[in-house]
């Protein structure tokens, strides 16, 4: 094995490409894409989007994708020392010889990664330097590209499987000699954004998948090598969310909902079975417990567990909409934890941000769980929400110690009860009710926290939380301008990558860079005036800025917004570019 060499690296599987169901095509005469996750291999082979994207690159006939992740750092050292050029997994082809270089971003945290994984494949990292190769991005973090834009050819914003295949087309019918020209015809795509091209008066529409029953899917997806963070087969049940929640960007772009049906459904989880041999299902989507045959889904669970001996799991569920028969399939696998989202623990608080449940269905379903022998039940809470007193953090501990007083009483596990909360600052985002709102402060939110945990004194209850000064950068660069690629360039040559692993991230490294180079992170963290133009104002999901700022106003009067698909249009803006099933059925 001409790789041999690669064995005395930590997870040399990371490495080695030859996954079952792993595509290797000639290079010759083809288009060649380098498939970027900037992260590494246990993260990026979780990721649904990802490898959809590589497996419908790779159906095109005069196209070879290969993946490129991240290497650790031992490997990383090794090829710096000795000059070698980070290469592809499939044909461990430098990246720099590849046409394409396309990146998949989920999170600002990752810019890092991307300076590094360009500079570590000898390719320069300013497009303004580079001819060659190529580079594009997209993924959710797209929706504000301002802080990266000095590095990127040109942004995917929105869905990529409407839009990968008219840029290679582009790029084939290119002449390949002076990259402008290609980038002109580019910019023409919709829901393609080119920076040196299209200024902040053109606005940029996200493209979407119409119909997610005719949409692309890898019925043969890659089996990852080793030992990844998800390893098991997913089947996205529908995309998008109407219920409306402030604080969630993904509820805002992936909008409208589209859902699969029971027959496609069915379709997709049996040949994905049967091609990958994987002993475990997840249905995906941003709501589970808002698919319209979830009856039917839960059958089709069971007549899967029965026929291929799998285990299938159904997360994002809502407390307030919970059926018995859910539950009932959960417990069945032996599965004795579930998760619920409940964001803030008073009324008051949830009207604000739109979590539009009450405590009689948390305690309702708490009941029911309980009784069907639960016996972990995992809360999601959010800190440093907007119009957020000190009162709503100490109703969190009362809420939470009120909720195992009454599990106990219904509780039918032979274990205890236990509770376990996942305490989460509140970060404004891009292209949301709350855009607008600041983070809170570092000391406020430990604060805060402080607070939670000395109301919840016991081995019953656990408390994990995220590391605030890592939600404060990632803040600080979602909500950015192109002024902080000099900060990200700069933390980058410093030393900062792999800044969403809590071990690798350095706090005073990015404290440093913004020091150096002059630019002060608070306004970046503060409240924004509503009139302020902001930079990401011309990327539209679709969703208008005069909806967000009439959500953002009732949300300030404490007044809620009904969900969509209860039949009556609340005139987000989405109607103006895609056709909305949702408001079809009524």
């Amino acid at each position: 094995m001409k790789d041999r060499y690669l064995l005395r690296f930590r997870k040399p599987y990371s490495y080695f490409g030859q996954e079952l169901n792993s595509i290797h095509r000639s290079h010759k005469g083809k288009i060649k894409i380098a498939f970027v996750y900037p992260d590494l291999y246990e993260i990026g082979m979780c990721s649904l989007g990802f490898k959809i994207l590589y497996h419908l690159m790779n159906d095109i006939p005069d196209v070879v994708a290969e993946r490129v992740f991240a290497p650790l750092p031992d490997l990383e050292a090794y090829l710096r020392e000795k000059n070698i050029p980070l290469f592809t997994l499939e044909s461990h082809t430098p990246v720099k010889d590849f046409d394409i270089v396309m990146i998949s971003i989920q999170t600002s945290l990752d810019y890092t990664n991307i300076l590094n994984i360009l500079d570590l494949s000898h390719i320069k990292i300013h497009k303004k330097d580079r001819d060659h190769p190529i580079v594009l991005a997209g993924g959710t973090s797209m929706y504000n590209p301002a802080p990266i834009s000095p590095f990127i050819d040109f942004f995917s914003i929105g869905e990529g499987e409407y839009q990968i295949p008219k840029i290679i087309k582009t790029f084939r019918e290119w002449d390949r000699k002076n990259k402008n020209d290609f980038l002109n015809a580019v910019s023409h795509i919709n829901g393609i954004y080119v920076p040196s091209i299209h200024n902040e008066n053109h606005k940029i529409v996200k493209d979407i998948v119409p119909d997610l029953n005719s949409s692309y899917v890898p019925l043969k997806p890659i089996v990852p090598f080793g030992k990844v963070v998800m390893d098991k087969a997913n089947i996205e049940v529908f995309r998008g969310c109407t219920r409306g929640c402030r604080f969630c960007q993904a509820g805002i772009v992936y909008r409208p909902v589209r859902e699969k049906s029971i027959e496609r459904i069915k379709y997709e989880a049996e040949e994905i079975l049967k091609n990958t041999g994987y002993e475990e299902l997840t249905f995906l989507s941003l709501s589970s417990s808002d698919y319209s045959h979830l009856d039917e889904l839960i059958d089709l669970s069971k007549e899967l567990i029965k026929k291929y001996h799998i285990s299938v799991s159904v997360p994002s569920l809502r407390i307030d909409k919970f059926p018995v028969s859910l539950g009932k399939m959960i417990v069945s696998e032996r599965v004795h934890s579930i998760t619920f989202a409940i964001e803030a623990a008073t009324e008051r608080l949830r009207n604000v941000i739109n979590k539009t449940i009450n405590e009689e269905d948390i305690f309702n379903t708490v009941k029911t769980v309980a009784s069907l022998g639960f016996h972990t039940i995992k809360f999601y809470f959010i800190i440093g929400l907007p119009t957020e007193t000190d009162q709503d953090i100490l109703a969190i501990p009362t809420l939470v110690r009120r909720i195992y007083s009454f599990a106990k009483k219904y509780k039918t596990a032979k274990r205890p009860i236990s509770i376990h909360l996942s305490i989460n600052p509140f970060m404004p985002q891009p292209n949301t009710v709350f855009q607008w709102e600041k983070f809170d402060s570092l000391d406020n939110l430990q604060r805060k926290l402080d607070m939670i945990k000395n109301g919840l004194k016991g081995k019953q209850f656990k408390i994990n939380f995220t590391n605030f000064e890592m939600n404060y950068i990632e803040t600080i660069l979602g909500r950015g301008d192109e002024s902080l690629s000099k900060v990200i360039e700069t933390a980058w040559r410093n030393g900062a990558k792999m800044d969403g692993w809590q071990e690798s991230f350095d706090f005073s490294v990015w404290n440093n860079a913004f020091k150096v180079c002059g630019i002060d992170p608070k306004p970046y963290v503060s409240s924004i005036p509503l009139d302020k133009a902001l930079p990401w104002d011309h990327i539209s999901s679709g969703v208008s800025k005069d909806f967000l700022k009439r959500e953002y106003a009732k949300a300030m009067r404490g007044e809620t917004t009904e969900d969509c698909r209860n039949g009556k249009c609340k005139g987000c803006g989405i109607t103006d570019y895609f056709v909305c099933p949702a408001l079809q059925k009524h």
